[in-house]
């Protein structure tokens, strides 16, 4: 779940179970390693309903304890928060996300596997 800062990062995915429930984990144990974590608030949502209430899949889970990086999570659909950042993984994410361009801006990122 979030942790209080003074900013944000939010990584979104179809379901929450793989891409972006990783993408939390690594990003918070950087900060975690850093000594910042304080300064942020880390979390990760699905643009879907689809896994809602489930635990991350078993291989992300498996490759996050094979690196010795914390996952606790379980999935959810996209909150409506003030976001410093939010990083999605392919165009029809950041579609779904941003109909209205609600949250369209400089501080959305679309991440590529290139």
């Amino acid at each position: 779940m979030a942790e209080v800062g003074s900013k944000s990062v939010l990584f979104v995915c179809l379901g929450n179970i793989c891409r972006s429930p990783i993408a939390e984990a690594v990003f918070r144990k950087l900060v975690t390693d850093e000594n910042v974590s304080d300064n942020w608030r880390i979390d990760s949502a699905a643009t879907s309903t689809y896994e809602v209430g489930n635990p991350p899949d078993y291989r992300g889970q498996n490759c996050m304890r094979k690196h010795d990086t914390p996952m606790n999570h379980i999935a959810r659909q996209v909150p409506y928060w003030n976001l410093t950042y939010v990083l999605c993984y392919s165009g029809p994410l950041t579609a779904a996300l941003f109909p209205t361009g609600t949250w369209a801006g400089p501080q959305t990122q679309e991440l590529s596997a290139a």
